[in-house]
């Protein structure tokens, strides 16, 4: 009987016990306000967000809007008119990130109107936003106070040194922590090269400058590393300048090649070396064996956003074929005879007409903005070269080195870098070039640098391994940072240029 009463006690007792902490976790989660159904809550204590979509990320250009999530619907008119975006290094700018508000239901999405510049940490508050319930006229509960940050890749590009160690070395330079690494070893000469879009590797092209002076001809393909992280907010040095083969030059020569934007496909031009009618585009995916296109022998191709079409000048009109071999051409442009760039979106491009078949513009050319369906819209004419462009982000401007026919001057042309406006077709020149010798143009992933180069040449150079486009051996060379305007209107500030403390060429931003 004394027994059974001892074990009725423990009984109690841990009955009780057990109450007792469910009674304590059930306050808990009272009076922290999570014990709601739908709408209504037990002890009120304000909305408040539930998700950030950007929060402690690190975002790029691909990245143009952010989504919040509330617990509450909300008076919306309040939210708009509290969220702030601000630069905590930099407090003297306002509204560095404007946008437009959508809503679906409790989540807000806010969508930049331009990519996040880059380098920054950014700093969202909301503070003073009410809730609304449908139907009632209520004042609403203040939201609980709101604050996160996001950042943005650090600003990155790379280029081709020219100077004493570095000449004909791939350098890495970090420009928001002026850091500086050589990613190539002194025996190579790089002949040209494309960043990967993750920005841990670059692919490039390299001769042994210890065994040829054909630069160009007797290039290898190599991919290396960068040592950058994933968020491009840091690197390691020692994650730095791993060099693999990815396609030799034994039997066929590479003449040229082009990176896909996704990173997983590879085009180069080959010719054999044996017979030189074997000439034509080769596929490498995701680093398995090259694969032959069997397509017609052309000259300059590009990879279109897509990663699904190859633009080819073939003849004297441009082809859009399939990356498969042996396929038909997906369409041909006869009319143009070089393509510069697509859009971000790859529904465009930018094509030249050289009025080859036009009595009344022979001596000109043009460019023009043809997209996928067809559609050809001429931006302008010029006596002048159209030599390289580049689409913005929001693909509504075109960056471009163009060049002036000098009248009385036979043959010579004046190089300059304009800004194209595509829906007013106006054309602003940004700054003169005083010399040109295949000038490489490369904008920023947020659109707010140009940066290019201005070579000199040397026909009695002894090391000869790097050139120019033209085939000049390169010398030396300077490069130069333009801040393009926000607007294209003539009465803004005119664009910043500063030359950079580098001696190099063929400088390129990383995505």
């Amino acid at each position: 009987m004394k027994k059974q009463f001892i074990d009725l006690y423990a009984i109690d007792r841990v009955a009780l016990t057990a109450i007792i902490t469910l009674a304590i976790a059930a306050a808990l989660l009272i009076l922290g306000g999570w014990l709601c159904w739908g709408d209504r809550c037990l002890i009120e204590t304000g909305p408040k967000v539930r998700e950030f979509s950007w929060g402690d990320r690190v975002v790029d250009v691909r990245d143009r809007a952010f989504v919040m999530k509330f617990s509450r619907p909300m008076a919306r008119e309040s939210v708009v008119n509290n969220l702030k975006i601000t630069l905590p290094e930099k407090p003297e700018v306002e509204d560095p990130l404007p946008g437009k508000f959508s809503w679906a239901g409790r989540r807000m999405a806010y969508t930049l109107d331009f990519p996040a510049p880059y380098g920054n940490t950014y700093r969202v508050e909301l503070q003073g936003a009410t809730e609304k319930f449908q139907g009632s006229d209520r004042p609403g509960k203040r939201l609980q106070p709101f604050q996160a940050e996001f950042s943005t890749p650090d600003r990155i590009f790379a280029y081709i040194g020219l100077e004493g160690k570095e000449r004909g070395r791939l350098i890495l330079y970090n420009f928001t922590r002026q850091e500086k690494i050589p990613l190539t070893p002194p025996h190579l000469a790089i002949t040209e090269f494309e960043p990967y879009p993750d920005g841990k590797h670059i692919l490039f092209g390299a001769a042994n400058r210890q065994i040829t002076q054909d630069g160009l001809l007797e290039q290898k393909l190599y991919r290396v590393t960068t040592g950058l992280s994933e968020d491009r907010r840091d690197s390691n040095r020692d994650l730095a300048g791993q060099i693999d083969l990815v396609l030799d030059n034994e039997d066929y020569q590479i003449l040229r090649f082009d990176l896909s934007a996704d990173g997983n496909m590879l085009v180069a031009q080959r010719v054999k070396r044996e017979d030189p009618q074997d000439a034509g585009l080769w596929v490498i995916r995701n680093d398995n064996l090259p694969v032959p296109l069997n397509n017609p022998p052309g000259g300059v191709f590009l990879i279109a956003p897509d990663n699904q079409t190859i633009a080819s000048t073939q003849g004297e009109g441009v082809a859009l074929l399939p990356p498969e071999p042996n396929a038909e051409p997906l369409g041909f442009f006869a009319q143009f005879g070089m393509v510069l760039d697509f859009t971000p979106d790859g529904i465009s491009a930018a094509m030249v007409d050289f009025n080859r078949n036009n009595p009344d513009l022979f001596y000109t050319r043009s460019l023009y903005l043809v997209n996928n369906q067809g559609r050809e819209e001429k931006i302008f004419d010029t006596k002048g070269s159209i030599l390289n462009c580049q689409f913005a982000p929001s693909g509504n401007r075109l960056y471009c080195v163009l060049t002036n026919l000098i009248e009385d001057v036979e043959f010579v042309e004046q190089p300059y870098i304009a800004a194209i406006d595509l829906e007013s077709k106006k054309v602003v020149p940004l700054t003169t070039l005083p010399q040109y010798q295949d000038t490489n143009l490369s904008l920023s992933p947020d659109a707010l640098g140009l940066i290019f180069d201005q070579t000199l040449t040397d026909s009695e150079l002894e090391e000869n391994v790097l050139k120019t486009n033209s085939g000049e051996a390169i010398a030396s060379g300077k490069l130069w940072l333009l801040i393009p305007p926000s607007s294209l209107d003539e009465t803004d500030a005119p664009p910043q240029l500063e030359e950079l403390p580098f001696i190099g060429f063929n400088p390129k931003w990383l995505p």
